[in-house]
């Protein structure tokens, strides 16, 4: 019988963090052995056309937008609690697209169909880097994105694809470390997630195992001032009721604004940051015993595209809602999995193999999300981190040896230390 030990990777992407955790018994992955550059080692896309590619960008807004609204159904749906939900499609689809950029086959597709349906792994990567230009490029607001990869250097070696790594260096801006291991390496890590979240989020790593090979960090941080602050005569405290009926003592932030949207589902408004680059846009349930998260379940893409297109400014809107603060951490892989990403947790199925090794020894173990926003009477801070851990499982047996006892031995029960005989005997009959 051959015992495997889990050897981890992970990779945090941020507002969210990526983490890859390669785990496993493989005959390449030992502490003693670690990978050295495969130049056999090809990513299925061809890196080095994302750049020059073209897509349809109202298509891809799009479909970026009907993942986002299947991403929060499929959430609130496997969450299943009444508090307070948050995610940052972004950080994920950010997190997530740099494992795909060295994913091959039927994992490839699948990961890509979860964002852009049909539209193939170049649009989907070109796409995303013109996402983090467009982020980082942002006016009158702080809005950031940021990539950091940690290489295990004592496990991983120089066995990762160099290109793949370059790759992610150049077209997803990521900081690359290679390093030993050590009781820093979390300390360091969560000190960078802190800084690129601009100390919303502190802490994504607790401790790593020895056995971890690589973690991978995307942070997204947006900070925003209102276009038009809230004066004190608009702020006022008032009775909010919760999902469960009961009353709480608030404060609220009281509005008039041009932007209305209504449909048969829901009726909302719209308050732009300083640049009129970015809003918020709030989306109130006609069914007024609903609760947001019921609601959210079963509010779909489509929905949201009816929603967007009753846009007015025919009217005067007195707008009022909540000043809030609030966090949220889930674990989505039966989320991703749900939405058609199955094959990538799957080691029998999963081909990440244009990052390092074989078919099958890289496979997602984790995806955790967390993020955290706070709106009030100047503007709103909202950070996100989405952390993927890969695990690394051997394709193909070690070497063994075989000791069948079938004739006399003889045997001994030692001090493991000193290899020191505490009881010595032999066999010879049973």
């Amino acid at each position: 019988m051959r015992i495997c030990t889990k050897k981890d990777i992970r990779i945090i992407t941020g507002v969210m963090a990526a983490s890859l955790i390669f785990s496993g018994c493989s005959v390449n992955l030992k502490k003693d052995k670690p990978l050295k550059d495969n130049p056999e080692i090809k990513t299925e896309i061809s890196l080095d056309k994302v750049s020059e590619t073209k897509y349809d960008k109202d298509l891809m807004d799009k479909e970026y937008r009907r993942y986002s609204f299947d991403l929060l159904n499929q959430t609130v749906k496997d969450c299943g609690k009444d508090g307070n939900v948050m995610i940052s499609p972004a950080s994920v689809m950010l997190a997530l697209d740099m494992v795909a950029a060295g994913a091959k086959g039927e994992t490839l597709k699948q990961l890509t169909d979860v964002f852009a349906k049909g539209q193939g792994p170049l649009n989907q990567q070109a796409y995303a880097a013109a996402l983090m230009d467009k982020i980082n490029g942002s006016k009158d607001v702080e809005f950031t994105c940021a990539n950091a990869v940690w290489n295990n250097e004592k496990l991983l070696g120089d066995g990762i694809n160099t290109r793949y790594v370059d790759y992610i260096k150049e077209t997803f801006l990521a900081e690359y470390k290679a390093e030993a291991f050590g009781k820093g390496t979390a300390d360091e890590i969560n000190k960078w997630v802190d800084e690129h979240t601009r100390h919303m989020i502190s802490k994504i790593v607790k401790d790593i195992d020895p056995d971890t090979a690589m973690i991978l960090v995307n942070a997204i941080c947006f900070d925003a001032n209102w276009e038009r602050e809230y004066e004190e005569y608009q702020v006022n405290t008032g009775k909010f009721t919760k999902a469960d009926g009961s009353e709480q003592n608030v404060m609220f932030l009281s509005d008039e604004t041009r932007d209305y949207f209504e449909t048969d589902k829901a009726t909302g408004f719209m308050k732009e940051y300083k640049g009129g680059d970015y809003a918020f846009l709030a989306i109130l349930p006609t069914d007024t015993n609903i609760s947001a998260n019921k609601f959210a379940e079963d509010f779909t893409a489509e929905d949201y595209e009816k929603f967007i297109k009753s846009a007015s400014t025919e009217w005067e809107v007195y707008s009022k809602m909540p000043e809030f603060k609030s966090d949220f951490e889930f674990l989505m892989n039966d989320t991703l999995k749900t939405l058609g990403a199955g094959d990538v947790f799957d080691e029998s199925k999963a081909d990440l193999s244009g990052i390092a090794g074989k078919p099958g020894e890289l496979v997602i173990s984790k995806v955790l999300h967390k993020t955290h926003i706070e709106v009030d009477r100047k503007g709103t801070k909202a950070a996100a981190v989405t952390s993927i851990d890969v695990e690394v499982t051997s394709a193909e047996p070690p070497e063994f040896k075989t000791v069948n006892c079938d004739r006399p031995f003889v045997y001994a029960i030692v001090d493991v230390k000193t290899m020191a005989p505490i009881f010595i005997g032999t066999v010879n009959e049973i």
